[in-house]
């Protein structure tokens, strides 16, 4: 069986259009109707849920020559989009418009293939979140949370970023981490959080803390 080929070489095969979008850029809201697929070359997008609380959830990364599953599934089922995307850094992307995909799909049996493959694999990462959600404890996830962001012993990331990655409120995120510096796991300092025992916080994140 020959092997897959990435969303990017997939939107770059079918001649999509490079576009850019600046840090912090919305790419698409909820209600939005797709008019393009979408591969990342470069940069990285967060795709997010916000309930009418405010409360936010991050879904999913889509990393360089990765595609959108949302994008990928609203194309398809010709539905809007349920979520929003926001470029995390500056993004490099190529675009595959919406007549050119369902083209592609419909009579490129390879092409077709690949993006099926593409979706699944990111189906497979959203069912990941899901679970973290809904079976591990808030400490294992923010355990899991702050191990995934830490660089070179530290995190730089806010507390509501924090709270959106992990489905949860500021505030309990705060109280948290309160907890967590109190038992010499982290400290919290004014721009960051420097990670003091990380085999603590592997234990934690393991639901062994």
């Amino acid at each position: 069986m020959p092997e897959a080929r990435d969303a990017l070489h997939l939107a770059a095969d079918a001649g999509g259009r490079r576009v850019r979008f600046a840090a912090g850029e919305r790419i698409f809201a909820p209600g939005d109707w797709p008019g393009s697929w979408i591969a990342i070359e470069s940069g990285r997008v967060r795709v997010s849920l916000t309930a009418p609380s405010g409360r936010e959830l991050t879904l999913y990364r889509i990393g360089a020559g990765e595609a959108c599953l949302l994008t990928t599934s609203s194309l398809i089922g010709d539905e809007p989009l349920p979520a929003e995307g926001f470029a995390e850094t500056a993004v490099e992307a190529r675009i595959v418009p919406k007549p050119a995909f369902e083209r592609l799909i419909a009579e490129d049996p390879a092409f077709r293939r690949d993006v099926l493959r593409s979706y699944a694999k990111r189906v497979a990462d959203l069912v990941v979140t899901m679970q973290d959600v809904l079976f591990r404890s808030l400490p294992e996830r923010l355990a899991r949370a702050l191990l995934a962001r830490e660089r070179d012993g530290a995190v730089d990331a806010t507390h509501q970023a924090i709270a959106a990655e992990i489905g949860s409120a500021r505030e309990v995120v705060s109280r948290l981490l309160q907890r967590f510096e109190r038992e010499g796991l982290i400290a919290v300092e004014r721009a960051r959080i420097a990670v003091r025992d990380r085999d603590a916080l592997r234990r934690t994140a393991a639901g062994d803390g």
